[in-house]
């Protein structure tokens, strides 16, 4: 008989003996364990529990212009998604609704939105318009017609080849061609395809007419909020506001780094900097707080000198402007008071072998002007002149009217090279809306030191071209002083 166990080793615990190979297993594992985690020797992936690299990201302004259809005299559409496509999948440029008049925009381009893109390459982008507003002349009845583009419509872009963004700062431009893009059917009715041509550069350029490389020429809106040396924009034609810096070098016209206000309706023309920011050239005073300007093409006048003029609104802001007023009627009241002026930033206005007038005497159907008023736009017009029935917008009290550059398209007569002053007879389409409101078939094009060639130089005779710049009627002439030319 086995003596029984004692209490004191029943309640000691038992040992086993671990074998050796076991531990020398462990041991391997712990330390492969440990050099893992100090990430010694390997390269961290995008699995679950790892941090991958962020995607740097560089300022891109993106930027839409016109290419028009010479028939229409206003072309407002409502954009309500843009994306770029490209090696890091969609990034967006425009997610809320938003308004664009594209026929003030011939032969410029104006931004809207400034995006941080992740770096990489972009092959194309999307863009969806809610719906679209036309304003043209009938070319027999010579009456004004508005018409509607039902949406949604899409227009999917494939870049004729990839853009790079790197780590420099870069524009990306998208131009409208209206001409590709809309179609009329015999019943008058209007269906639409988006067409658009992309352009891309770094930024470099001084020139605020340079938007290939993030030069803003002329961006109409309203002082948001001032803070030290910069001010921030609103601008009815862009998806953002955009902040201005200002320095020594900035030139102000009405106002000055000091007296900037919120409220102020302002022009501004600006460069694109290295650190993708944006700075002030020039700086416009236009009307203060509770004042509002338009921009458009004047279609009739009252009067003689004017009392009032009718326009098709292509642009505005201040106060009681609505993005519903483009593309639709204008009443302009004028006075003996209203002081009228010659909007020449960025035009080489010396040595014309004609003397450039704008007044109450001297301004004409076709031309595009800026009215100013110290108060806000009212509801309704009269609807007189070549505008009736319910395509009037509002009126506006003018105390100022400013003569605004405007874009012509045809073919000229010579051949045209860059460089010294010059002239050429572009000789309208038949169908442009320009020579249905004036009767004019050609305009002589005064070509200054200073003007700037787009595109293909030189310019063969007869090809396809623009030209922007400052319109006057003088000596039975129609006469442009151009800030820009460029083949189609």
């Amino acid at each position: 008989m086995n003596p029984p166990q004692s209490r004191s080793r029943q309640q000691s615990p038992s040992y086993t003996r671990v074998p050796a190979a076991v531990i020398a297993c462990l041991m391997l594992f712990l330390t492969s364990l440990l050099t893992a985690c100090s990430g010694s020797g390997s390269t961290p992936t995008s699995g679950t529990g790892t941090n991958p690299t962020p995607t740097a990201k560089t300022a891109v302004q993106v930027n839409m212009g016109d290419s028009p259809a010479d028939w229409m005299l206003a072309f407002s559409m409502n954009i309500t998604s843009m994306s770029l496509t490209g090696s890091n999948g969609s990034t967006a440029v425009i997610s809320t609704s938003m308004p664009m008049e594209m026929m003030h925009l011939m032969g410029t381009m104006q931004p809207l939105a400034m995006i941080n893109a992740p770096q990489g390459t972009y092959t194309g982008a999307s863009v969806t318009i809610g719906s679209a507003t036309v304003m043209y002349l009938d070319p027999t009845t010579k009456a004004p017609v508005q018409a509607t583009i039902q949406g949604p419509v899409t227009g999917t872009i494939n870049f004729s080849s990839p853009i790079t963004v790197g780590s420099t700062p870069m524009a990306m431009g998208f131009d409208l061609d209206l001409g590709s893009s809309v179609t009329m059917g015999s019943n008058g009715s209007l269906s639409m395809n988006p067409v658009f041509h992309v352009t891309s550069g770094t930024q470099g350029s001084s020139n605020p007419m340079d938007f290939e490389d993030g030069g803003i020429e002329q961006m109409m809106g309203s002082v948001s909020s001032v803070s030290g040396s910069s001010f921030t924009m609103s601008s009815m034609q862009a998806a953002q506001n955009f902040t201005f810096a200002m320095n020594s070098t900035t030139a102000f016209d009405g106002t000055s780094m000091g007296s900037m206000a919120t409220g102020m309706g302002v022009i501004v023309d600006a460069i694109l900097q290295s650190d993708g920011s944006l700075m002030a050239t020039r700086v416009q005073s236009m009307m203060g707080s509770g004042g509002v300007m338009g921009g458009g093409i004047i279609t009739a006048l009252t009067g003689q000198p004017p009392t009032s003029l009718t326009m098709v609104m292509q642009n505005g802001a201040g106060s009681g402007m609505m993005s519903s007023y483009f593309a639709a009627g204008a009443t302009i009241d004028l006075s003996g008071s209203t002081t009228y002026e010659i909007d020449d930033d960025g035009i080489d206005m010396s040595s014309l072998p004609f003397t450039p007038v704008f007044d109450g005497s001297h301004i004409y159907a076709g031309q595009s002007v800026m009215p100013i008023s110290s108060s806000g736009m009212m509801s309704g017009g009269t609807g007189g002149g070549m505008m009736g029935g319910g395509m009037m917008g509002g009126t506006i009290t003018a105390d100022k009217v400013a003569l605004e550059p405007q874009g012509l398209t045809g073919t000229a007569s010579v051949s045209i090279s860059s460089g010294s002053p010059s002239s050429f007879t572009l000789t309208l389409p038949s169908q442009c809306a320009f020579t249905t409101l004036t009767g004019a078939t050609s305009v002589t094009v005064y070509q200054q030191s200073k003007t700037l060639m787009s595109g293909t130089s030189p310019i063969a005779s007869g090809t396809a071209m623009h030209a922007f710049g400052l319109l006057f009627y003088d000596g039975g002439q129609w006469k442009m002083v151009a800030a820009r030319i460029g083949a189609n």
